[in-house]
């Protein structure tokens, strides 16, 4: 008689049992990270001004460490480093918002010159499109013109069949010439060519005021995701007043450095055990890799602004100066706020100048810019300590930008995915490596030595 549940019975029991649990645990996390992202999104007027004081701090610490060694207190040193940024940002602020008024008004003046370069950059572009594509119809004129031709006259010589009469074949308002019995006088490509121009160019005219009706709809789109993205429940007016306080978090935070990382463990929710002392030891671990990357990148930004900064002033593009600073404070999001810096300044090139040159010109010194900082200075400055593959940071950074949204996303993406890199690395390979050297260790036979031999 057979016993229930049989062999096969139990197995398929413990697999449904274990596929339950696994779908179980993600649903679980799931909402975990569901749960905490709206939160987050939710609580971002009042997150960002700490996260921007707490990267601040990381930066700042081991200047304001130096300057109180001295006969300077703590304090002293924290007052006196921000009176000297209050002067070095209002000397900034001093020479870049003049420099960004007269270079607001000179592009203010020249904008109907932009406009109509634009225009008829636009018309060139579509011509060369329907000369090659037949968008407009100027390719079938042309093929029907010259198969009319050919029809009239035959291919390079009179046709038997053509009919001893004038035929003109010439554009609208253009000058007619006599023509003889038998002649066939066809629109030369000039005048065909003005035509289809002419008509392109009534095309755009026609289309501006339909983009000039759809731009306040953009900038109202555009303001509305800027709203979602770091309104939070206070709105726009509510997170710009919280910034204010980034100076005041930002000097207590710098103040009690010393007092915080003594007593830090204290504050963490757990009673002494080696669990707690694990939790410890992780946490200095992804303080290490989160300090390593801020400091170098900073220093990889104030390089980078400088120099393209410097790059596009001796080209002779508006807003250079302030397309550095966008650099400097931008790129703390690597490659996504270099794109974001490269997009106006290619702007502006094309409609300060008007031509093709100019803005290849623009991108050349970004990229050659970009290359200069990922083989020279940033491996110097940032090194390998963080360890992540440039793909990796691309791909967390949309991925950190989805779950969060907003501002912190973009911004802690690659501190969060370094985090999952030292969990990953002490918890999963680091477990496996161990478990493999123990393997490797217990196959090593052990060789009895040999008991010294006894001489009667």
């Amino acid at each position: 008689m057979n016993t229930y549940p049989t062999p096969w019975q139990r197995k398929m029991m413990w697999a449904a049992l274990t596929a339950f649990c696994v779908v179980l645990l993600i649903v679980i996390v799931g909402t975990v990270i569901w749960t905490s992202a709206n939160i987050l999104s939710f609580l971002q007027p009042i997150l960002i001004p700490v996260a921007i004081a707490g990267i601040l701090t990381y930066l700042l610490d081991p200047l304001v460490t130096k300057m109180s060694r001295g006969a300077l207190s703590r304090t002293k040193a924290v007052l006196l480093l921000f009176t000297i940024a209050l002067f070095a940002l209002s000397g900034l602020l001093s020479w870049l918002i003049p420099t960004i008024s007269i270079q607001s008004a000179n592009f203010a003046k020249q904008v109907p010159a932009y406009t109509e370069k634009a225009r008829d950059r636009i018309v060139d572009i579509i011509y060369r499109l329907d000369q090659t594509f037949g968008l407009f119809g100027g390719a079938h004129v042309k093929s029907a013109s010259r198969s009319l031709t050919n029809l009239l006259i035959g291919p390079g010589s009179p046709s038997p069949h053509a009919q001893p009469t004038a035929t003109v074949i010439a554009l609208p308002g253009a000058p007619q010439a006599m023509a003889s019995p038998g002649e066939t006088i066809a629109p030369s490509p000039a005048k065909i060519t003005t035509a289809e121009r002419q008509r392109i160019q009534a095309y755009v005219e026609k289309q501006i005021p339909t983009l000039q009706r759809a731009l306040p709809t953009l900038a109202e789109r555009f303001w509305e995701i800027l709203k979602k993205s770091i309104g939070g429940f206070l709105g726009v007016t509510g997170f710009l007043l919280s910034l204010i306080l980034v100076p005041i978090y930002l000097f207590f935070l710098l103040k009690e450095k010393p007092r915080i990382e003594k007593r830090w463990k204290d504050y963490l929710p757990l009673r002494a055990s080696p669990f707690k002392d694990e939790v410890a030891e992780v946490l200095l671990e992804i303080n290490k890799y989160v300090t390593a990357y801020f400091r170098g990148q900073l220093l990889v930004c104030v390089v980078d602004g400088i120099l393209i900064g410097s790059a596009l002033t001796l080209l002779g593009l508006n807003f250079a100066p302030l397309i550095g600073v966008m650099v400097v404070v931008l790129t703390m999001v690597p490659y996504l706020g270099i794109i974001i810096c490269w997009v106006p300044a290619v702007l502006i090139a094309a409609f300060q100048w008007g031509d093709w040159a100019h803005p290849i010109g623009v991108t050349l010194i970004f990229i050659v810019i970009q290359n200069l900082e990922g083989i020279f200075y940033a491996p110097r400055i940032v090194g390998d300590y963080v360890g992540l593959h440039p793909m990796t940071v691309i791909v967390s950074i949309f991925v950190w930008s989805l779950i969060i949204g907003g501002v912190l996303g973009p911004l802690l993406a690659v501190p969060l995915t370094a985090t999952i890199k030292v969990l990953l690395a002490r918890y999963v390979w680091g477990r496996r490596l161990r478990e493999k050297v123990l393997e490797s260790i217990e196959e090593v036979p052990v060789v009895a030595e040999s008991e010294p031999a006894t001489h009667s």
